[in-house]
């Protein structure tokens, strides 16, 4: 259930996405048809300063002859001004025409800039179809287990109770090895090398998602019921084996009813424990580094699920891991 509320809530989040970039298309092809509509206008004008532009060249043309022109002024710097003039009446209507070519260029780049955003804009719309279809697939998939859940009530207590009894045997071994360490000497160094790390850890499976996370949760059957999650709950979706998230040494390797085997490894006055273990690969006192592999997740066959249970704690207190991960 609580997988299938992430999934809703990511989806939730992707149509809202899609839902601005279209506002920012519609906001953009609003600009560029403005744009548009201004330059056809500039065009029509400069089209009509064209054309009568020819119309006088040609009804002119007797009296612009270049050589008459020239050779009908009265001395050397007149014909020398005329020239110029002849000169610059012709570049200006060279400008003209250049000027209307790249407006007219301009108006068809910009007409095939909408056109793309029009079929960007259609795209989105069918991907944000799509996801709204899913989304109301997830919703359904998520009544029918609530139904089906809300009907087995006394093994979903039953359930729970043996969880939290796993889950107080872990956290009393925690404690007992925090309480040793208080008579031993702490590495400060490595102390601050995991507190630095905080949001970069790199995740002790290879690829899963969090199906339960830290600290305290209505139960999403049971009601008044509240779970208490010393760590977080990651449901493999790739690989079951699990990788140290940092240097450190083993501190222990316990076996918990109900949570199979767990590792506890100490990087200076911090702790990370990985529970459901069912294959470990170190030992008490092994020196591991970051990205080690150290187990293999227990696999649940009636319900083909690998879930690992991780941990951080600082000294006694607990940490929520989801803050420690890089993300």
């Amino acid at each position: 259930m609580n997988l299938i509320d992430r999934e809703v809530t990511a989806r939730q989040r992707l149509v809202e996405n899609f839902q601005e970039e279209i506002e920012q298309l519609d906001r953009q092809i609003e600009v560029n048809q403005m744009l548009v509509n201004d330059l056809e206008n500039d065009i029509i004008r400069l089209k009509r300063e064209y054309s009568k532009l020819i119309r006088d060249s040609y009804q002119r043309k007797g009296d612009l002859n270049y050589l008459m022109f020239l050779f009908s002024s009265e001395d050397f710097s007149e014909g020398y001004l005329r020239y110029r003039l002849f000169k610059e009446y012709s570049r200006y209507r060279q400008k003209q025409g250049e000027l209307l070519i790249q407006n007219q260029n301009r108006v068809s780049a910009l007409l095939r800039e909408i056109q793309q955003q029009k079929s960007e804009k259609e795209e989105v719309l069918r991907s944000i179809e799509s996801e709204v279809h899913q989304l109301t697939l997830n919703k359904k998939r998520k009544s029918r287990l609530v139904q089906r859940l809300s009907t087995e009530q006394q093994w979903l207590q039953q359930s729970l109770k043996e969880k939290e009894q796993a889950a107080a045997q872990l956290e009393s071994k925690i404690r007992e090895l925090i309480a040793a360490q208080k008579s031993e000497n702490i590495n400060t160094a490595e102390s601050g090398e995991f507190a630095d790390q905080m949001g970069k850890l790199t995740w002790p499976v290879t690829n899963g998602l969090i199906v339960n996370a830290f600290g305290e949760h209505r139960h999403p059957v049971l009601k008044n019921v509240t779970i208490k999650n010393n760590g977080i709950d990651i449901r493999v979706t790739g690989s079951s084996e699990v990788y140290s998230v940092h240097n450190g040494t083993v501190s222990t390797v316990v076996a918990i009813p109900g949570l199979n085997k767990a590792v506890i490894i100490r990087h200076g006055k911090f702790l990370t424990v990985y529970g459901n273990l069912i294959d470990v690969f170190v030992s008490k006192g092994d020196i591991v580094s970051s990205g080690q592999k150290i187990g293999k997740i227990y696999k649940d066959n009636s319900e083909m699920k690998e879930i690992l249970h991780f941990e951080i704690w600082e000294e006694s207190n607990k940490l929520d891991p989801e803050q420690w991960l890089i993300r």
